[in-house]
């Protein structure tokens, strides 16, 4: 089913414009570069994209950011019906700007509208004394609903037996919400899967969850699915088949697809379809990571998919270059076969 991959040089290139121009905000001081990079379809046909740490601007005529540039710890942005990104949606106000889902460190999950509002699963954070830039971990998730203004109407606590972190892609399909999550166990990952009936979203007491034969509302019997998973991924439904995206369990340089016929695999068969260069660039780069897939704006018989880019010495880099910290894009080819 999946023929090759190509970078998607115009979307990426639209966002390193957005955010040299200041994120669609008159004083510059929108989204200049971020990670996470999940979107979503809004009613009216607006796609809204959801990010994590999130440097605001203004950047500087040689990519850099300013002496003390702003980062909140998560942000959106409204595009059209294209993607093309148009206006930073931050919490606070523009000379004043706070983190979308409130004052906690949490990093987004995906994101999806069900009973008329946007639902975002949050990642609250805590830190460890590991060395950096990896002295954090996760300590609890929530669903945060938006109502229209992008203000927060609900948080919902979201279960956390089995060490799961659900949320990493929502998926539509019929009358079910698929949920995934992620467990982690020391160099490895596992897939995880959760359903509920469209518009139950946030009844977390309505989710079923997968034994690797049937369903049940006990979250400590969710099986894992499939191992070697990256910390997110998607799957997504593409001419009844279920198509994974995913990097490597720890950082690598390779995306990963695998096709299977339900929702719950088995993802058998993995094939490498594209290597990040930007992991061999001799800039100290991480990439890929937080593979999303982006079916709203895919055009037929592709998948757009992103990943995020990261300097491995650390915000004090990333300021010299909002580029080491902007999504790229890269376009699946698929067959029907």
């Amino acid at each position: 089913m999946v023929e090759d991959a190509t970078a998607n040089v115009e979307l990426t290139e639209a966002w390193r414009e957005f955010g040299n121009s200041g994120g669609g905000w008159e004083n510059e001081g929108g989204w200049a570069a971020a990670d996470g990079t999940y979107s979503t379809l809004l009613p009216g046909k607006q796609v809204v994209w959801l990010f994590n740490d999130t440097w605001l601007g203004p950047v500087n005529d040689d990519e850099s950011l300013g002496d003390s540039p702003g980062l909140v710890n998560n942000s959106a942005v409204l595009g059209g019906r294209d993607g093309l990104p148009d206006l930073t949606i931050t919490g606070g106000t523009r000379d004043d700007p706070t983190s979308l889902a409130g004052p906690l460190w949490q990093w987004n999950g995906d994101g999806i509208v069900d009973d008329g509002k946007l639902q975002v699963f949050e990642y609250e954070q805590g830190p460890t004394d590991d060395p950096p830039p990896f002295n954090f971990a996760w300590i609890g998730t929530t669903l945060v609903t938006f109502d229209k203004d992008f203000d927060i109407d609900a948080v919902t606590t979201v279960p956390m037996d089995g060490d799961v972190a659900w949320g990493v892609d929502v998926v539509r399909c019929g009358q079910f919400l698929y949920i995934y999550g992620v467990e982690s166990v020391w160099l490895d990952k596992h897939m995880h899967v959760a359903r509920t009936r469209v518009g139950h979203l946030a009844d977390i007491d309505s989710w079923t969850y997968f034994t690797g034969e049937t369903w049940t509302s006990d979250p400590g019997a969710s099986a894992r699915v499939a191992r070697e998973m990256g910390a997110s991924y998607s799957v997504t439904p593409v001419e009844g088949k279920w198509v994974l995206t995913t990097s490597d369990s720890l950082l690598g340089d390779t995306i990963y697809v695998s096709v299977a016929d339900s929702p719950t695999g088995p993802f058998d068969g993995r094939q490498a379809v594209y290597v990040a260069p930007e992991a061999h660039s001799g800039e100290g780069l991480y990439a890929p990571y937080n593979i999303a897939a982006h079916p709203a704006i895919s055009k037929p018989g592709t998948l757009t998919i992103s990943y995020n880019v990261n300097a491995s010495g650390g915000l004090d880099v990333i300021k010299t270059n909002a580029n080491f910290n902007r999504p790229r894009f890269v376009d699946i080819h698929l067959t029907t076969q």
